[in-house]
This record gives structure tokens, sequence and C-alpha cells, in this order.
């Protein structure tokens, strides 16, 4: 992870992608000129011209290996599991580290698809990833109401909730709270499970944190962070 946007050592790709998310982030992709990044990453417009084509499809760039780093990682983790209650506990595990782990990325991954020109090739793309990864989520609930394992009255509102309540870490999760990312997700998976009236199931699968998708643009410094100090938790 860079720390140093200016650093002209530093692959200069990579800084403008992580200025690209703080920028994004704090201010949103409207708001945000090239001539922006290149006083973040105290290059010319020219300069961030010759590494990317153009300021939406660097947005698009970011969005797509974001969620592709999300799908595959996903897949991994539930690829050696078929009992509903596993898989949605892994779901609801790895989508709340991913965005508490990264909370600028994804609150640009999740917050500007309606920045995409509508009908272009990138939106439909992005359009169609998240379409995939959100068929884990059905998949697994409509599998455990199959199997009589979840009673809940709307699937599509009760996987809406919980991937609402597990993106919302990016709002406010921080490190150095009184609760580790361990003990969110535990909680969290408690509550998910709850939520469809599952049985207990011993022993229950739990996120390797090991397998979760890496973005190196994601800033490491707490300064940079957007999210206000007392949202911490």
């Amino acid at each position: 992870m860079i720390q140093d946007l200016t650093d002209r050592d530093t692959d200069a790709g990579e800084r403008i992608r992580t200025a690209a998310v703080l920028l994004f982030a704090r201010q949103g992709y409207a708001a945000t000129s090239i001539r922006d990044l290149g006083k973040a990453v105290n290059m010319t417009n020219a300069g961030i011209y010759h590494h990317v084509t153009s300021k939406e499809a660097l947005l698009a760039d970011l969005m797509r290996v974001a969620q592709r780093g999300l799908i595959d990682s996903t897949e991994r983790m539930l690829a050696p599991y078929r009992r509903p209650a596993d898989r949605l506990s892994l779901l609801i595990g790895s989508l709340t580290a991913v965005h508490a782990r990264n909370p600028m990325t994804t609150r640009v991954m999740d917050g500007e698809l309606r920045s995409l020109t509508p009908g272009s090739a990138a939106r439909d793309e992005i359009i169609g990833l998240r379409d995939a990864y959100e068929a884990h989520w059905k998949g697994a609930l409509a599998d455990g109401v199959a199997e009589g394992v979840f009673r809940v009255a709307d699937e599509s509102l009760t996987r809406l909730a919980l991937m609402s309540m597990c993106t919302g870490t990016s709002e406010w999760y921080r490190p150095d709270g009184r609760a580790t990312l361990e003990q969110v997700c535990a909680e969290f998976v408690a509550i998910g499970l709850a939520a469809v009236r599952a049985p207990a199931v011993e022993p229950l699968a739990t996120a390797d944190f090991s397998l979760l998708p890496e973005y190196p643009w994601e800033p490491l410094d707490d300064r940079d962070d957007p999210r206000p100090d007392e949202a911490r938790r």
C-alpha cells in the first residue's frame, strides 16, 4: 500500500489509483477532476492521461478489479461447503471484513455505479459482476429455504438487509475501536443466522481473512480516512 502519493520512485499507476480512491471516496467522482488527481500525485494532466484514458475508464477499472477480487475470494471460500448455514456465514463474514479493511475502495465500488455512463459496456460489465456476486447470496438463502433450515418471508428483502449490514462497516469500523474485526464478523454472523431463523449449527464455517482480496491502492494512512473519528467502534 502506498504511503506517499508524490513519491516518483513508486509506480505511477498505483499512485494514481490510490489518489482516485481517496478523492472519489472523500468528495465523490463527479466532484473530482483530472486536475485534482494530478495535484494529489504531483503530476500534470498530460502525465495522468499517459496512464489512464479517461476519468471514467479509471473508475471502471477500479470497480472491475474490486468486484472480481470479491467474487474470486468468495468462490474460493464457498467451494468446500454445501450447507446453507455455512455458506451464509462465510458470505456475511467475508463481506463484512472486506468493507471494514478497505473502506474507501468499497465506498467507491458500492456508491459510484451511477457515475458510469448508462448503456456503456463498462457499466454493463460492472452490473454483471455485481449480479454474479449477489447470486451467491441468493443461492444460499434459496437453498436454506428449500431445505427447511431457513425461514424468511421475503428472500430478496432479507438478502438486502443482511448485505447492507455487512457493507455498513465501511462507514463506521475502525481497527483501533473497541471490537476486533473478528468479533464484529462473529456477531454479524449470529445476527444474520438469527434473522433467517436458522437452527444452531456446530461447528460453523468462518471466513478465512487470508483469502480476502487485497487492493494495493487502498490508502494506508488513517489520516486519509474519510470517516469521522466519532465513528470508531
